[in-house]
């Protein structure tokens, strides 16, 4: 995904660059005819929100974080994801993007979430996004609703809520053209608030999501400057996976992620084919539209714990600067103590696709 941060006052500096950054059969006659009713009223509801949220926002380019293994930890994109392992999930993310690049962007972020009863879930993400002399802390909390749709099949209506803390630190430009210039002695501090909204449609086999994680545009420089503006953006994020059994040890996960800046810039798309071996060992490819293609790998320990590791490589101008990306993952799911599984607690006990 086009990642632009390019500042008029900073042209020859590193800061000032472009980053490129099944349903069973039948089932549905299963629900009782007024909750489908409900369906309907909570769908049309919230895409009439997300329409006025939508088109009440002027739009700039500043891209979030982008994560390879997103498909591992949907909360990253969608609130509407918190909840729906039923486990209590924890995951962590580091990504070193542009290995080699002097001011390349560095991402870490933490989240956890859970079911909370039978229909909700709640969960908390947090984020440190930084790249030359700009920095990005995150911290979200979400909320999920979600609302059977058959035996196999429920949908999730998410809500997220939180603030962004930017800072500037322009002494730390190298080399600026004008050293005088006031703009490179002024930092930029700046506590922001956003809330964003997600749809996730799913059962054990496949998922839908949809979502704008972040629905507030805030100008994130000076506000007394004059000659140029930093936004921090809305973007649009549609995705989608399914499992399929090739064998009784071997299943297959295609996935794909569309990203977009609405009415500002074109759709771009992450694809990806994922194995998975002995409901254990994940092994698996990905393209990132335009910019490179990346080698996934994953492995779950019998304790619930997961590693992961994705590299990925450029395939346009930028692959002569850099010696790829690196990401790593670490995530740990431990159920929750119910009724129904008094005994299992602190364990998983079927495999999570999703």
């Amino acid at each position: 995904m086009l990642h632009t941060v390019c500042l008029k006052h900073q042209l020859n500096a590193y800061l000032c660059a472009a980053y490129i950054n099944t349903q069973q059969p039948g089932a549905i006659f299963i629900r009782p005819k007024n909750t489908y009713i409900m369906t309907i009223r909570c769908l049309f509801s919230f895409s009439l929100l997300l329409y006025i949220c939508l088109s009440g926002l002027n739009l700039y380019a500043q891209q979030d974080a982008q994560y390879t293994q997103y498909m591992f930890n949907g909360l990253v994109i969608n609130p509407a994801y918190a909840g729906t392992r039923d486990a209590v999930s924890l995951t962590a993310i580091y990504r070193h993007q542009w290995a080699g690049f002097a001011g390349a962007p560095r991402s870490v972020s933490a989240s956890i979430h859970s079911p909370v009863g039978n229909k909700m879930g709640l969960g908390f993400f947090l984020e440190n996004d930084k790249i030359g002399v700009h920095n990005r802390l995150s911290a979200y909390g979400s909320y999920a609703y979600r609302i059977p749709i058959n035996d196999a099949t429920q949908l999730s209506l998410g809500l997220d809520a939180g603030l962004l803390y930017y800072t500037s630190d322009w002494t730390q430009a190298p080399n600026p053209v004008n050293p005088d210039d006031p703009q490179f002695a002024n930092n930029v501090s700046r506590v922001l608030p956003n809330f964003g909204l997600g749809a996730y449609w799913y059962s054990d086999r496949y998922y839908v999501g949809l979502s704008v994680p972040h629905l507030l545009s805030s100008r994130l420089d000076d506000p007394d400057a004059l000659n140029y503006v930093s936004k921090y953006d809305m973007h649009l994020f549609l995705t989608g996976g399914v499992v399929f059994d090739l064998s009784e040890s071997v299943k297959l996960k295609p996935t794909i992620l569309l990203k977009s800046i609405p009415a500002k810039a074109p759709i771009e798309f992450d694809a990806n084919i994922n194995f998975l071996f002995n409901d254990a060992f994940w092994a698996g490819v990905g393209y990132h539209s335009g910019t490179g293609i990346a080698a996934i790998l994953q492995y779950q320990f019998a304790n619930n714990l997961r590693i992961g590791y994705a590299y990925d490589f450029n395939l346009n101008n930028l692959a002569p600067t850099n010696s790829g990306s690196h990401e790593i993952m670490l995530g740990w799911d431990f159920a929750r103590n119910s009724p129904k599984a008094p005994k299992d607690k602190g364990k998983v006990l079927s495999p999570r696709y999703f």
